[in-house]
């Protein structure tokens, strides 16, 4: 099921293609460009000067002018619906290793949350917050996308996704009007009998720099929602404004939100945009899940897999 307003997916992109970290290639002009005099080479290369390092560059960076579109954190296990996972009697290898899979990644998830609010930081869990952040954030973006107010989609989606409704804000006719609605939460057994659900909470800190980090949250969110598409047909006092389509429908998405900090510094949790539940295929076959690896061999595909891309 899709949303009524068709949000834009963003494409998950893996964090190596952030651009926290580059790197800058140089050509001489030859191999061979050197004067010689009395019979001695003379060099006229430059002397290399010693580059700050990473820790000394960023630490002056302001929050603000940080990209925060870094990608979905690699190695994120989306637990699809049940009637979509592999049939136990048909399959139970294949099914006991999406679960087995689950509860590792459920525990890994956990054990990162201690290491990064408790043992690097002094941040709180938020276990229960963290249901009400992600719905009020997927309220408050609708709400802005359909009303058209750029300001705030800015304010809390992230850049990429900020773009992309941006974009479809700007192609909309100005005459046409749109109001959105959350009617209700659907509580179904995928969310808990609640209607929204934490599926994958998971925080990383970044490497050579204290009290930085990112924590990100995949949340199941099923509900029902209503858009009304309104034209105006004339200018004026007098203008007449008309219905153009009125929908009502059930919708599950899978929201994600995320928390940077750096220096210290937080930016506040905004939404990244949505993704998909982890196929068998991913599975098996992603380095984060494949099984039978050990962790040297794991480690060493996962590097293989970020040199490629």
């Amino acid at each position: 099921m899709a949303s009524p307003l068709r949000l834009p997916v963003v494409t998950p992109r893996n964090l190596s293609q952030s651009c926290l970290a580059g790197s800058t290639k140089c050509r001489s002009f030859s191999q061979t460009s050197q004067q010689w005099a009395g019979g001695r080479a003379v060099n006229f290369r430059p002397p290399s000067v010693a580059q700050p390092a990473f820790k000394t560059r960023t630490k002056d960076l302001k929050l603000t002018d940080l990209p925060n579109d870094i990608g979905l954190l690699p190695g994120t296990f989306v637990r699809p619906l049940w009637r979509d996972m592999p049939s136990i009697f048909q399959a139970p290898k294949d099914r006991l290793h999406m679960e087995w899979t689950w509860i590792k990644s459920w525990l890994s998830n956990y054990g990162s949350l201690l290491q990064y609010c408790k043992r690097e930081n002094s941040l709180p869990l938020l276990l229960k917050e963290r249901r009400h952040y992600a719905s009020k954030l997927q309220e408050n973006m609708y709400t802005a996308f359909a009303e058209g107010n750029v300001a705030e989609i800015k304010r809390i989606c992230c850049d990429g996704l900020g773009r992309k409704l941006t974009s479809e804000i700007e192609r909309r006719p100005k005459t046409e009007q749109v109001t959105w609605k959350l009617v209700k939460y659907l509580r179904k057994p995928s969310t808990n009998f609640i209607g929204v659900r934490v599926l994958s909470d998971r925080a990383t800190s970044i490497p050579d720099l204290p009290k930085s980090g990112i924590r990100q949250m995949v949340v199941r969110i099923t509900s029902r929602q209503s858009t009304t598409r309104t034209q105006k047909q004339s200018r004026g006092e007098n203008a007449e404004v008309v219905p153009v389509s009125s929908k009502e429908q059930d919708c599950m998405e899978y929201i994600v939100i995320q928390h940077l900090r750096w220096n210290d510094q937080d930016k506040g949790w905004r939404v990244w945009g949505t993704t998909n539940p982890t196929t068998l295929h991913a599975a098996k076959n992603d380095p984060y899940f494949m099984p039978g690896l050990s962790a040297m061999e794991r480690m060493e595909m996962i590097k293989d897999n970020m040199g490629q891309k």
